[in-house]
């Protein structure tokens, strides 16, 4: 916990703003990897930080807060996480000198893999390659063998060299970090109820929780609390369930949108007749089996007008097949997890029923999402960044498609991605880069759940639907 989201998190940091201790012989002018050390652009950095928690979904805990302000009062390991491993390689961007920024994606590659719960093997090798180069290149590029900088190779440098290889030997880290102890720690606390004998209550607390661990492991299926979901949600299987807040009539749907879900139809062999235009029934949210909720723009977007701050939570990640090796090579097609999934905006979740092709007079249901599909990341970005930074292009209406509710893997973040300026002088800089969005997954996934609740399922929308 301390290595990733605090010590290194640190170094980082400092660095970037120009901070650390410095000697007189060492010359501010020579460190041109400080490219936050002005305080208008650290000013302007941290604006852009606080407003991108709006892109964050629900899910994704706590957002960073605007760092310039807030980062030396009582900013949280989770901040620090996602500012350094999320955002940075975004925001940096369109402010870092290319070779820096291409040094600081191997420590966020690298550091990825490592926070996750279940590392593949697969990744581990690279993973590792990744943060050793970065050690090495650490100690040419900012110690560079100077005396006047040797405090600048901190132990939690070396550290990162052990991560996966500790991995193999121990397992994920959160197994062996300060995420369970905190959370424990945390647990027990609340759980005090006794101010006069502190010590003795807690040891009954103690001796209670051995009890009724020893009784769910005699009997798991007895003590499993009943899942309670929201009134009106329909479970589609899988772990799928479908939620209010719905229309209350069906609508019949835009040219587009038919268009969509007619191709959509017609790749599962359905037939569909001519100048067929559909009614549907619109849903808003749909809970995934990661605990996740995805909402809708339709929703969404009706908050936004409405001048509600609304964390946005209908970007999604769904599947396809994409020959990562053919392009990148086996190492990096092994290290980026996600780069063969596409990325879109949920417009709304409907369904529908299909007769069975033999002419039966059963019906087989089919839940379905309205989907604004975004280009596929950037492939010259993602093999400059090491995989970290995934750029795509949002379409809007002209690339509508209409995908099965159960391929949506996870909910993401799409946040909005400012250009180089050498892509900002390009002269088709409105065609390529113009609505462009880095993405931000989930770091960690299942380590922040451990002994939690999902709530959000619980969460009423403000609207007048049903």
């Amino acid at each position: 916990m301390h290595l990733l989201t605090l010590n290194v998190t640190e170094l980082v940091i400092g660095l970037l703003r120009g901070n650390l201790k410095r000697s007189e012989t060492d010359s501010l002018a020579d460190w041109d990897w400080a490219c936050l050390r002005d305080d208008d652009i650290w000013q302007a950095h941290g604006k852009l930080v606080a407003q991108a928690s709006l892109y964050l979904p629900g899910s994704f805990d706590r957002p960073p807060r605007n760092p310039a302000e807030k980062i030396s009062s009582g900013y949280k390991a989770w901040e620090f996480m996602y500012y350094v491993y999320g955002y940075l390689p975004g925001l940096l961007w369109a402010v870092q000198k290319p070779k820096y920024h291409s040094h600081l994606c191997k420590l966020v590659s690298g550091a990825r893999v490592a926070l996750l719960v279940k590392t593949p093997v697969e990744r581990r090798g690279p993973a590792h390659n990744l943060l050793v180069d970065y050690v090495e290149e650490f100690e040419d590029s900012f110690y560079a063998r100077r005396v006047d900088r040797l405090h600048f190779c901190r132990q939690a440098l070396h550290g990162l060299t052990h991560l996966m290889p500790e991995n193999i030997r121990v397992g994920p880290a959160w197994l062996h970090s300060q995420w369970p102890l905190e959370n424990a720690i945390g647990n027990l606390t609340a759980e005090i109820g006794s101010h006069s004998k502190p010590y003795e209550n807690l040891s009954l607390r103690g001796l209670r929780r051995a009890q009724i661990s020893a009784l769910v492991a005699m009997f798991p299926e007895a003590l499993e609390k009943p899942t309670h979901l929201p009134r009106g949600s329909v479970v589609l299987g899988d772990e799928y369930i479908l939620m209010h807040p719905t229309a209350r009539s069906p609508t019949l749907v835009p040219n587009g949108d038919a268009r969509a879900l007619c191709a959509f139809l017609t790749s599962h062999t359905v037939r569909v007749p001519a100048g067929w235009r559909p009614r549907v029934t619109k849903w808003g949210r749909l809970r995934l089996p990661n605990g996740q909720i995805a909402r809708t723009a339709w929703k969404e977007c009706q908050g936004e007008r409405r001048g509600r701050p609304v964390h946005r939570a209908r970007m999604v990640k769904v599947p396809i097949f994409f020959n990562l090796e053919r392009c990148f090579g086996n190492s990096l097609a092994c290290l980026i997890q996600f780069a063969d999934d596409r990325f879109g905006e949920i417009q709304y979740f409907f369904g529908l029923k299909k007769m069975h092709d033999d002419g039966g007079t059963d019906e087989v249901d089919m839940t379905l999402a309205m989907v604004s599909m975004f280009t596929q990341p950037d492939p010259a970005i993602l093999n400059d960044t090491h995989g970290a930074l995934m750029a795509c292009r949002y379409q809007g209406d002209q690339s509508w498609e209409v995908v099965d509710v159960k391929d949506i893997i996870s909910v993401v973040a799409m946040v909005p991605l400012a250009p180089r300026r050498e892509e900002a002088e390009d002269p088709h800089f409105a065609e390529l880069y113009t609505r462009r969005f880095f993405v931000v997954e989930r770091l960690g996934f299942d380590m922040s759940w451990i002994g939690r609740e999902e709530r959000a399922a619980d969460e009423d929308d403000e609207d007048g639907d049903a």
